[in-house]
């Protein structure tokens, strides 16, 4: 079975488990998974994992995330983008840009961000979006995250379109309500685009034509990014030994061979690829060091 990453370019007006089960059925596979879901409202870029990369999606969802969106600044919906029910209105004069563009940059840096009520979030093991529908109100989580840049690209009363890079977890409905909220009015996001995750950009997206396409003529691999490749940035090391191989497909780690490649990655405090000679073949992630909580851990991915 292949394995690899496909990015895919969502259309709008399906999920993210949606595009999933069409990978599913158009290619046969079983395990298929995604590296950070976008709303079914939204499109873009988002990771479908094939084959083995299931076994390493956290390694997905980390990255940086860049989107394009608009806000419209008149009125609030209870989802907090246009597939909900407007909940609240505004009927002042029109916010003046200049302000609107200082409002905007008290959001950039390291801010403390709400779960918005519908999100697949869960408080004491119940999901907040199923807690809404049924008119339910908890506290929501607050968490930091970070708005690398936010600026205004184009501002029409009552619409403000938005460029955004943030980290992971970052709710741009949310963000978008309390930006309208500190700008004296209220809104909901219309329309959301995710520019990149992680290195993943729309450059490297294919639409759900031309994967279903690729699906038919039978060539899967033809549109697959190995894991080799969308795994680059992490540090390598190299297992050449056929016996040593043998043992890591097994899930066995030789420890003299271990002991010897951390001397080498003292520096390194994530997971490191072991592959083989020619830098092309990913055996498997490995932890050589406990961090930050991180049990000493070692997936293999052949």
């Amino acid at each position: 079975m292949s394995t690899g990453i496909l990015v895919v370019n969502k259309p709008p007006d399906i999920t993210s488990y949606g595009v999933v089960d069409l990978v599913k059925k158009w290619f046969k596979v079983k395990k298929v998974g995604h590296g950070g879901t976008l709303d079914p409202f939204a499109e873009g870029v988002l990771i479908v994992l094939v084959g083995k990369a299931t076994k390493i999606a956290d390694q997905f969802l980390t990255g940086r995330k860049v989107y394009r969106f608009t806000l419209r600044l008149d009125a609030e919906t209870d989802t907090l983008d246009r597939t909900g029910v407007v909940v609240k209105s505004y009927d002042g004069p029109p916010i003046d840009k200049a302000d609107f563009e200082k409002v905007l940059e008290g959001f950039k840096g390291e801010i403390e961000h709400r779960t918005p009520a519908y999100a697949a979030a869960k408080v004491k093991g119940k999901r907040l979006y199923k807690l809404a529908r049924k008119g339910v109100e908890v506290e929501r989580p607050i968490k930091r995250v970070t708005i690398y840049d936010l600026k205004l690209e184009d501002y029409e009363w009552p619409r403000a379109t938005l460029y955004m890079e943030c980290s992971k977890g970052t709710y741009v409905r949310q963000i978008g309500s309390d930006i309208a909220e500190k700008a004296g009015c209220c809104g909901h996001i219309e329309h959301l685009v995710r520019l990149q995750s992680g290195s993943f950009t729309l450059d490297d997206a294919w639409n759900l034509d031309e994967i279903k396409k690729a699906a038919n003529e039978g060539q899967l691999s033809r549109i697959l990014i190995p894991l080799s490749d969308a795994l680059e940035h992490l540090p390598a090391v190299v297992m050449d030994d056929p016996l040593l191989i043998g043992r890591l497909k097994n899930g066995n780690l030789d420890p003299l061979w271990a002991d010897e490649q951390r001397r080498k990655l003292v520096n390194v405090n994530g997971p490191v690829r072991i592959t083989t000679e020619d830098n092309y073949n990913l055996l498997a992630l490995w932890w050589p060091f406990k961090t930050g909580g991180q049990k000493r851990e070692l997936r293999v991915l052949f």
